[in-house]
């Protein structure tokens, strides 16, 4: 087998500790006071083993998006979850619309399951054709997708996938204001068929913490439950999961500040002859190289000079080295990323 690099953003610790990290889709406005006021006057909750079962959590879950708890599994990430649900599910056929995010991948392998890939025309601005996810076991759709930041499914044509499973990731669904309308958590609940994930590591800013959670028909979330490892998430995890969902003014700041700076970037990076951004609905944006010579790694090997990191996009299937990705920050960051660029594609 070839080998495959699975690396991601966000790895900083081989870097010097004033980088400025564009690479992993953080939320700019960092962890919330309010949730870290909370995280620290709840310390000493560690010195005792977390709610197995999520109980008090899940029920803040559910209370959010009016459905039951048991509809509900919380989990070390999204990531963890994706794992189990190939565990539990153990596909023998897969399909993937690529680029996207490469775990759902690995986790396939893992399980031996054979993958069709969709490849999504850059032409065509990434948009998949949902007819054609079809005859497979399960189909993995990031939505909105990593790294093209489209929308691909929402509940009025979810029913065009003709798959057995569909596992719908919307760790980035938050970043959408109006995000009721388009998720799937609603639908999940009663089908089989559909599972979603939701992730706190994006909007809220806690990657470190490891905090994600599944919606899914009751069947289905005590299927895949049974593959979960015990106590896999802590104490502090559910405690963030609970807090930040009912942080209100943080979200609306959230959604106004992404707003405006995607725009920002989005007419900056429009206006350099050497790069084409690409519209996301997400708090980050494609970009590619239209000067020819440069690749994405001579790229962010020539910005982390200037103490900027960006997220290299050439170990994405059905990317080439002409591709990176950036998050949306503040507007100093953004600036000084603006800046940087102009210095290094004059010289490059």
């Amino acid at each position: 087998m070839a080998y495959i690099d699975f690396s991601h953003g966000g790895n900083i610790y081989d870097f010097d500790e004033r980088i400025i990290d564009f690479s992993a889709n953080i939320n700019p406005l960092g962890m919330s006071p309010i949730l870290k006021k909370s995280i620290f006057d709840n310390l000493d909750r560690i010195l005792h083993y977390p709610d197995i079962d999520a109980k008090i959590t899940r029920q803040k879950i559910a209370d959010h998006w009016k459905i039951d708890k048991d509809n509900i599994l919380l989990g070390n990430g999204s990531a963890e979850l994706i794992y189990l649900i190939t565990a539990s599910f153990n596909p023998k056929n897969a399909v993937i619309p690529i680029p996207t995010f490469s775990e759902y991948e690995r986790a396939l392998e893992v399980r031996r399951c054979k993958i069709k890939f969709l490849r999504l025309n850059e032409k065509e601005g990434f948009n998949l054709d949902l007819d054609l996810l079809k005859g497979a076991d399960i189909c993995f759709l990031c939505n909105p997708n990593n790294p093209t930041g489209n929308i691909f499914v929402h509940p009025d044509n979810i029913n065009r996938v003709k798959t057995r499973r569909m596992i719908i990731d919307e760790a980035f669904m938050d970043f959408l204001p109006d995000q009721n309308r388009l998720t799937l958590i609603t639908r999940a609940v009663k089908s089989k068929e559909i599972v979603v994930l939701r992730s706190l590591t994006k909007f809220f800013a806690l990657p470190g913490l490891r905090a994600g959670y599944m919606v899914a028909h009751k069947e289905t979330i005590k299927k895949i439950r049974r593959y979960q490892a015990p106590w896999s998430v802590n104490t502090l995890a559910q405690l963030a999961t609970e807090e930040s969902l009912k942080n209100r003014e943080y979200i609306k700041e959230t959604h106004a500040l992404i707003k405006k700076e995607r725009g920002y970037l989005f007419k900056e990076l429009n206006n350099f002859g050497e790069l084409k951004p690409y519209a996301s609905a997400a708090n980050f944006l494609l970009v590619r190289i239209k000067k020819p010579g440069i690749t994405s790694k001579a790229l962010k090997e020539s910005l982390v000079k200037r103490n900027i990191l960006i997220r290299d996009c050439s170990n994405f299937r059905n990317m080439s080295n002409k591709y990176f990705r950036i998050a949306i920050r503040n507007h100093e960051n953004n600036k000084k990323l603006i800046r940087a660029l102009r210095e290094v594609l004059c010289k490059i």
